[in-house]
């Protein structure tokens, strides 16, 4: 199953945590949408969903209640609860209200993305991993390292997640605002600037010349896109 049509809903009220999130399962791939509350997940839970993150300390109630009501209303949807509720007998507990697996936190975003995949593929089959590569330009989500033949790029977090997303997608023109949505979340309050900066930086990093672009095409009217070979 392709990466682009796996559906994740991210259930967390902490803005940092959710960002960080949605920022790396959003370059790995994935479709992601975002509930900061009790009361907005279950809201969504309506949706066609491949995978839930799930908070347990919500601002409006607990998120083992939502765990435990999903799985009496028959909906198998895999979870994956995100706490830092750290006792041995809070695990059990999550795990015994229908959870498929339960993440620490603190965490390590890349275990993270590779536990999700392992849910997913439990439930879906096997889905598509390991490096992305255009020409000599590789970039490997799950390791979140990336370079050109053997020689490795110097990325800030951000700006390897801008470019997994251009690779995913070569020869499709994006705007300013829609690679806001998809690289940084959709609660990100920054304006377009934001992403010509990132854009600038990373041809600095990958092109031969930034100023005559081989492979970060601008696409004027319009925004941004990897062109396709």
């Amino acid at each position: 199953m392709p990466t682009d049509d796996i559906k994740i809903l991210l259930v967390e009220d902490d803005d940092r945590i959710r960002r960080e999130i949605c920022g790396a399962l959003t370059s790995a791939g994935f479709d992601v949408a975002v509930s900061v509350s009790a009361h907005d997940a279950r809201n969504a839970l309506f949706r066609k969903l491949d995978l839930v993150v799930l908070d347990l300390g919500l601002p409006d109630g607990d998120g083992l209640d939502i765990c435990r009501d999903l799985r009496a209303a028959g909906n198998s949807v895999p979870v994956l609860i995100l706490t830092a509720r750290d006792a041995p007998d809070q695990r059990v507990l999550g795990l015994d209200a229908g959870a498929d697996d339960y993440v620490i936190k603190p965490f390590h975003v890349p275990e993270l993305v590779a536990r999700v995949r392992t849910l997913l593929r439990r439930a879906h089959g096997t889905v598509a991993a390991g490096p992305l590569r255009a020409d000599d330009v590789w970039a490997d989500p799950e390791s979140r390292s990336a370079g050109r033949g053997d020689a490795r790029f110097d990325l800030k977090p951000r700006e390897f997640d801008l470019l997994v997303f251009l690779l995913r997608h070569p020869g499709r023109a994006w705007t300013r605002v829609q690679l806001l949505d998809r690289v940084w979340g959709i609660d990100y309050d920054g304006d377009e600037r934001t992403v010509d900066s990132h854009v600038r930086r990373l041809r600095a990093i990958v092109e031969d010349d930034a100023s005559d672009p081989r492979f970060i095409e601008t696409v004027w009217g319009v925004g941004y896109r990897w062109r396709s070979p």
